[in-house]
Order: C-alpha cells, then structure tokens, then sequence
C-alpha cells in the first residue's frame, strides 16, 4: 500500500501527469485529423504548393527585398516553398509534422507556465490542441504552417527562457534568441503570444535589474521584423492584410466586437455541433466498437492525467488576470489592424488564455472536488472535440473532392486551351461552399474553388502540371469582372458553367443589347452577363 502511496505522489507532484496527459492528448489529436483519411489540399493550399513548380532559384527571388508574394511572414514563406511544396503528393507528412508541433508547442508553454505556478493543465491543452473551431487554423495546412509552428517555436522560447532563468545557464538566453526570432517571423498574433509569455516568464522570475535582458532581446525582435515589414510596405500582402486603423475607430471596434461575437456564441456551437453529427457517422461506420473505445479510453485517459496536473494551492489572481490579458491580447491586433475580415484563425490565439482562466478558476473549488470536476469536464471535452473534429475533416476532405472533380473536367475539354498563357477560359456558377457538403459558410471555413480564380487556376496548374499559365476566372453569383475587349476576340475565350450537379458544361456568349446570355449546347440558358461600365459585366442566374 506504500507503494502506491509513493507511486501516486511521484505521478501527481513531478511531471510524469504531464507527460501522460500530452501523450492521450497526441493520440486524440491523430485520430481527429486522420480517422477520415489522409489530407488533402483545399483553398490557397492549391497555389502555395500545387503551383510552385518552379526551380530553387525562382523560388529563392521569392524572398527579395521588396517582393508581393512572402512579404509578410518570411519564415512560413519559406516552409511553404521548401517543405510543403516539394510535398505537395504527400501532404499527410506536412499535416503529421504540423499536429506534432502544435503538441510539442502547447506542451512548452504550459510546462512554463505551470514552473510559474499555473494550477492546472488540461483546458490549456485542450483547447489548443482539439477545439473543432481551431481546426482552420492547425488543420488547414495554408494556415496551419503560419500558426501551428508558430506555437512549437514561441513555446521552445518561453520555455528556454525559464530554463534560463531557473538555471542561469548562457545556453538558455542563446536558445530563446534564436527561438524567439525565428517565431516572429510566422504570424502577427503569435507576436502578441509571444511578447506576452516572455512578460509573464520574466515578471515570475525578475530579481535583480541583469534579469531584464530577455526584455531587450525580445525589443530587438519586434525592431528587426518591424524593420522588414517596413522595408516591404509596398507589398499588396502589406498593404491588404497589414495596414494600420487610421480611421473610424469606433465603427470598428464595434463592427470586429459583433463578429468575434458571433464566433465565439453562435459559429463556435454551429460548428461543433456539425461536426459532431458528421463525425459520429464516421466513428459508428466501421469498426465502430473499436473506434469507439480507441477514443473513449484515451479521452478518459487524458480526463485523469488532467486532473492529476491540478495543484493544491488556493486562486491566483495573478494567474487569472494574465489569463485574461492573454485572452484579450489573442483578440488584440483585429482591433487595431484596418481589415475587419474576422475569419476563425484570428481568434485562435485567444484560446491560450481561455485555457489558463478555466483551468485557474478549478482553484476556487476543494482540491478534491477540483480533480473530481477537471477529469470529469476534460474527458467529456476530449471526447466530443475529437468526435466533431473528424466531421470537420471529412468536409475538407469531401470539399477538395469537389475541387478536382469540378477543375479536371474544365481540363479534360480542352486542356491545351485551360493551360495556354496566351489563352482566357471564364467558369460561370462557381460555389465558395459546396451545398453538397453541408458545410457552415463562414468566410475561409472550408471554402471550395471553383469561388476563387487563384485557387482554381492552383488546381489547374496541379492536375495539368504546368507552371505557367494563364488564371482560370470564376464567376459566382453577383461578381463584377472587366471582360473587353477579350470576349470579343475571336479563339481567345472559352467559357464554362457548373452545373447544379457538378457537372461542367461548355457554353457560349450570345449578345442581348448591351448584356450577354450564356447559353448552352441545347440553347437553353445558364445566366447573364448584365454590363454595368463599358468593360465591367456582372453576373447573374
């Protein structure tokens, strides 16, 4: 009976619960993103990677100074050349590299966190890692190389840091320099994690004035990649995405407050609860017993671990307040950034602070009743999160089926005209979300595309394997594109319709006054071009 006695205190007071907990965590995590098979490419995955077929060098000018295409984010620039592109056919590795970083990364930070007295563990993790909402921005590989990275490196940082600060050994300050620079080259909201963990980190630890070094070091990062924003401000990336507020600031604070909101009350349940549905039919498919099990006991397993990472010790306000500054800081750049374009990416950074404010809160309670409570909540969390997610997998993967299936036809009619640089081919009736799949329509979640003319032409250049060609340009209902004088030309055009079934049609333009009917093979009519400038037509059904 000692022994278990010895055992059990060795598990709860050192880190063999954390390990345990991060470990079921890293199961549930695959069989989330891999249950419904292996990744497939969906939205700017197809040109960032199925449209770099070019040599080292083009890929390297990429990164001059000033340049359009990586002017932003120059570190995930370059996963994204010289990691996922050479992948592109196996992008399951990319995806298994990207869920293990952001297990490793949230494992970092919580550790850090927790050497600085944080009580607990578990709604850190889960939140991070297994949230279906999340998924956008770790599933998603376009997105996930900005984010999921971006966390393994500020975790590796903050945790050097601390071991720095713990041990005094040189070793750690180099490594979180090194680190630390490298993750602000990633995602601006990381920035923010980033600066944030450092403050708390060195604030637990400050005992004498040589202890704010780390502070100086982290200025001069935000100096250095300042500096190269600074130097690519005329960049349209910059300019569109990285612009400043400079007017109206209370419209926006109030129109950015209404959306994350929304995600946060309506989408975030919408989302899960789809998820769930779908995953359920996949999980109760085949094998059902055993698939089941696999994900009930280790649901239950990270549920135990998690409540054995539960410190006895009373609130921290401290603690709690940085989980709300964290919170706050996740949300803090779609406030002062000039686009109001909320997608579900940019508020996952907030969830590092949720994590931390739910998991202080279970101070409140007796350590007994808080354990009890921890691993009742986690395993319940864990296993719905995994269950919803493999939905939300399956509706990247089914979307991406639609992709090929719509852009391969508009291929196999007439490939040498699709792929001519010197040619246009115009696709009416394109879908950002396939109804077929009965995905939640929400801005980039899972959008499908035959919407899009990069994404589509991306598609093209993959299925055809030619690098240059000319875009492919979608109209989806109500769009305005310059069509003169090219429609005009005679040879120059090809025009296409999806159908309701997915098929794809050739069609033709027939004049209608100053507008355009498209009209099909049979003369019966797929919609109208109605001009709305000398160049500009508009499309409609």
């Amino acid at each position: 009976m000692n022994r278990l006695k010895d055992c059990y205190k060795k598990i709860t007071e050192g880190s063999y619960a954390e390990y345990a907990m991060t470990c079921a965590l890293g199961v549930l995590l695959i069989i989330q993103r891999f249950l419904a098979g292996g990744y497939k490419p969906v939205m700017d995955d197809w040109f960032l990677y199925g449209d770099l077929y070019t040599s080292i060098s083009e890929r390297l000018s990429s990164f001059a100074i000033p340049n359009e295409k990586f002017a932003i984010r120059p570190i995930a620039g370059f996963f994204d050349c010289f990691v996922n592109a050479p992948l592109f056919k196996h992008l399951w590795i990319v995806e298994l590299a990207l869920t293990l970083s952001l297990l490793a990364g949230a494992f970092f930070i919580m550790k850090a966190m927790r050497r600085n007295n944080a009580g607990g563990a578990g709604f850190l993790m889960c939140l991070v890692c297994l949230f279906p909402v999340g998924l956008e921005a770790t599933y998603w590989i376009a997105a996930a190389t900005r984010i999921s990275y971006s966390v393994l490196f500020t975790g590796a940082a903050v945790f050097a840091l601390d071991w720095y600060y713990k041990t005094r050994q040189k070793r750690g300050i180099v490594l979180y320099a090194v680190l630390g620079m490298i993750c602000v080259g990633f995602y601006e909201p990381a920035i923010v994690l980033y600066i944030l963990l450092t403050l708390f980190i060195a604030q637990s630890n400050y005992k004498s004035k040589r202890d704010l070094m780390p502070l100086i070091i982290t200025a001069a990062h935000i100096v250095i990649i300042g500096l190269y924003y600074v130097l690519n401000s005329g960049s349209g990336e910059i300019e569109s995405r990285g612009g400043f507020l400079e007017s109206d600031i209370i419209e926006h604070t109030s129109v950015v407050t209404g959306y994350i909101r929304d995600i946060f009350l309506e989408y975030s349940k919408t989302l899960t609860g789809n998820g769930w549905r779908k995953g359920l039919l996949i999980v109760l498919g085949g094998h059902k017993i055993i698939k089941t099990l696999l994900i009930g006991v280790f649901s239950l397993l990270f549920g135990v671990f998690s409540a054995l990472c539960v410190k006895k010790r009373k609130f921290s306000i401290k603690i709690f307040v940085f989980g709300i500054i964290m919170f706050l800081g996740g949300l803090s750049l779609n406030y002062v950034l000039g686009s109001d374009r909320i997608t579900l990416r940019l508020v996952y950074f907030s969830y590092f602070g949720a994590g931390i404010m739910l998991d202080e809160l279970l101070m409140l309670l007796p350590n007994k009743a808080s354990k009890a409570l921890c691993a009742v909540i986690m395993t319940c969390l864990a296993f719905v999160f995994t269950v919803s997610g493999v939905g939300e997998v399956s509706d990247y993967r089914q979307t991406s089926d639609f992709d090929v299936y719509i852009t391969q036809q508009i291929v196999d009619m007439d490939e040498d005209h699709v792929t001519d640089v010197d040619k246009n081919t115009y696709v009416f009736g394109g879908q950002h979300y396939y109804e077929e799949t009965w995905c939640i329509s929400y801005l980039d979640h899972i959008r499908g595309v035959s919407g899009n003319y990069a994404d589509i032409t991306g598609c093209m250049r993959h299925l055809t394997n030619v690098a240059f060609t000319n875009n492919i340009m979608t109209f989806t209902y109500g769009d305005t594109q310059a069509l003169k004088p090219y429609i005009d030309t005679e040879g120059l055009c090809k025009f296409y319709n999806i159908e309701y079934d997915k098929t794809v049609v050739e069609v033709s333009l027939e004049p209608d006054g100053d507008d355009y009917n498209i009209v099909r093979a049979d003369g019966t009519i797929a919609g109208r071009l109605q001009m709305t400038d000398d160049a500009l037509y508009q499309y409609t059904d």
